[in-house]
């Protein structure tokens, strides 16, 4: 017996490596990961992290199998490198979650790191302290193997051991992949499987694999293209409607369809075919024959309306269509993504900077396309350059015909963001030069963040804001400030438009990119006097405004958000357009209702449904939808993703030009 137990004794210290160098990485791996789950808010006590520990299992094991027969520093640089890059990884996760509003993917960086290179200091400035104790597993087993408390065994295992291991691995990983397919729940958005094999929803594949799991899942979506699926479920008594009194093009789209070789191109050809035509309305050309002025505020808040600081914003809503249930969804890329939204009504690519990736498309559906194509002519103005997002020829693809930017406008170069007072100026005097009708696309700058460093305009008035609020942060007080010189720029408009005898025939239309971001949430929150923005989704909530001295005040409530403003605006202009080329809808139309966040969750009328938790929220208990009916949702949300992207990956338009009215 002696014998025998000297035997296992030396056989377990020979093999003693592999036990180690497991326990260690998943305890480092695990801390990370349960850190990040927790200041992430997302849930412990969950399946998804059952299969976060079945994951973290499998990585250790296959560190204990990569490390078995390195040397001891080589074992140890290693382990080191990998919980560091793991420990930062999670650390800028969280970061960027809390400074754009999204978890980042690969591709996504890929894409747009040349042009958010400089902000890279101000990002990790704002990064906030607790986020850093995600690096302390990787610090504390820095200072282990440096005083020597942790030693990686010299022995290298035997074969059959290492062998066993391996084998072991990959048995759990099956497993692992195995526990995808069960416990999944049942109004979920997506499977869990679905967010394995492609992670596109990062939010979500992040709660239902964890962080760990979604990193290297992200990586392969650098490398390969997915073909997204789309399911078309019709009612077979329910056919589509094709409204003869809008000039569609259907049966050479049909034509079109019939002969199509392209597999990819043909389903999308099936699944907007099967949507039917919403017909004209009452409000149907509303402001036929009238020019627009289209704005893209920067960061507008419902916190920069106010009476007293913010009189003609104020003012706008009082006398205008103000519309008080719309949404402004953050996606990846932000502004970029807004501005591309307001334009084309498609949802924007999850796994690249869809403006940046895709602006050489085809966008003859665009909203300025449609105005273009109606006689209009079309100019669009912004007082930066083309760093972040290319401008100068993404907008000749939406139809303007010149994109001015701060190379041939007379823009003052300020500490911090420029005036729209001096863009407005500027602007202006080009565009009572257009002929007329005309319709120009204004993207303003100075609500830009940051708002917790000196600026000038978020100096500017400061005085003026803390009379009225002396107890709000001063972040606030900024942002009050900087769109304190916005409401000068709008009043500076309507005074010119007005002087110039063009204000009754020019219809103004404001609204916003996203809330403001890099700033503490609670802050604009806590500010929001209109509405409580702490329920449900409403921190994406967002003024829309429209103007003319001619219309009759009113308060719309339909859910509406982004992707609805290119229809709903080509209705109001009675411009021809085909409603079915759009994932938004005309919200004075018949069609359903429903605002589209970029992390899958979504509202109408009836109530909210949060992706992330895979729950609807009814807003009266018994006004509700049945499981099914979520379902049923949940499937015309993801196609409106998957056909997006489609369109995105496929050039769509360009293959359709004669299918435009």
């Amino acid at each position: 017996m002696g014998n025998e137990g000297d035997e296992m004794n030396r056989l377990f210290r020979r093999n003693w490596r592999i036990v180690i160098v497991f326990l260690t990485s998943f305890t480092m791996f695990f801390l990370v990961e349960l850190l990040f789950r927790i200041m992430s808010k997302q849930p412990l006590l969950s399946f998804g992290f059952f299969r976060l520990l079945m994951f973290t299992s499998v990585s250790a094991l296959i560190m204990s199998v990569l490390l078995s027969f390195m040397s001891e520093k080589l074992s140890n640089l290693a382990l080191l490198a990998v919980v560091w890059f793991f420990s930062i990884y999670s650390l800028v996760q969280l970061g960027f979650k809390n400074y754009l509003g999204n978890y980042f993917s690969w591709s996504i960086i890929k894409n747009t790191l040349g042009g958010v290179a400089g902000f890279a200091g101000d990002f990790f400035r704002y990064l906030k302290p607790q986020y850093f104790l995600t690096i302390v597993p990787a610090t504390l087993l820095t200072l282990m193997i440096l005083t020597k408390l942790f030693v990686i065994p010299k022995k290298k295992p035997h074969w059959p051991v290492w062998a066993a291991t391996v084998a072991l691995t990959i048995a759990l990983h099956f497993i692992s992949v195995g526990s995808l397919y069960l416990f999944n729940n049942e109004t979920a958005l997506h499977k869990a499987y679905t967010l394995y094999n492609s992670p596109v929803l990062s939010e979500l594949a992040i709660t239902e694999i964890g962080l760990g799991t979604f990193m290297w899942r992200d990586m392969t979506l650098v490398f390969k293209d997915i073909e997204d699926e789309i399911i078309i479920n019709p009612d077979p008594d329910v056919k589509p409607v094709d409204d003869k009194s809008r000039k569609t093009k259907t049966t050479i789209w049909e034509s079109l369809a019939d002969a199509e070789t392209n597999s990819r191109i043909k389903k999308i050809d099936d699944y907007l075919l099967s949507r039917p035509v919403t017909p004209k309305n009452d409000y149907t050309g509303s402001f036929e024959g009238k020019n627009l002025i289209y704005v893209m505020v920067e960061a507008m808040d419902l916190v920069a309306i106010d009476e007293k600081l913010t009189p003609t914003l104020y003012r706008l809503t009082q006398e205008g269509w103000y519309f008080d249930n719309y949404y402004a969804p953050v996606a990846s890329c932000a502004t970029g993504e807004s501005e591309f939204m307001s334009m084309v009504s498609l949802i924007p690519s999850t796994t690249v900077c869809t403006p940046n990736s895709y602006y050489r498309n085809d966008f003859s559906p665009a909203l300025m396309n449609l105005f273009k194509n109606a006689g209009y002519s079309t100019n669009s103005y912004h007082s930066y350059s083309d760093k972040f997002y290319p401008r100068s020829e993404l907008h000749l693809k939406y139809g303007s015909s010149k994109f001015y930017n701060d190379d041939e406008l007379a823009i003052t170069t300020l500490l911090g963001w420029p005036s729209d007072i001096n863009l407005i100026k500027e602007s202006l005097k080009l565009i009572l030069k257009q002929e007329k009708p005309f319709m120009s696309f204004i993207i303003t700058a100075a609500m830009h963040l940051p708002y917790d460093i000196d600026s000038t305009l978020g100096n500017r008035y400061l005085n003026e804001v803390k009379a009225v609020y002396p107890d709000y942060p001063i972040e606030i007080q900024r942002y009050i400030s900087k769109s304190m010189d916005f409401d000068k720029a709008v009043k500076l408009m309507i005074e010119t438009l007005d002087d110039a005898g063009e204000l009754d025939d020019t219809v103004l239309i404001f609204f916003a990119d996203h809330h403001p971001l890099r700033m503490n949430a609670s802050y604009f929150i806590n500010a929001t006097q209109q509405v409580d923005r702490r329920k449900g989704l409403n921190i994406d909530l967002s003024p829309l405004i429209i103007y003319n001295p001619k219309l009759t005040p009113k308060v719309h409530s339909m859910p509406a958000s982004t992707m609805d403003l290119a229809p709903t605006i080509a209705n109001l202009f009675d411009l021809e357009f085909d409603p079915r080329l759009y994932m938004g809808v005309d919200v004075f139309s018949n069609a359903d209702k429903i605002v589209i966040l970029t992390n899958g969750s979504w509202k109408t009328a009836k109530g909210e449904y949060s992706a992330p938790r895979g729950k609807f929220t009814p807003y009266v208990e018994d006004y509700t939808y049945t499981d099914d009916e979520i379902a049923q949702i949940n499937q015309f949300v993801r196609n409106q993703f998957a056909v997006s992207e489609e369109i995105y990956k496929t050039n769509y338009f360009k293959y359709r030009l004669e299918i435009m009215p």
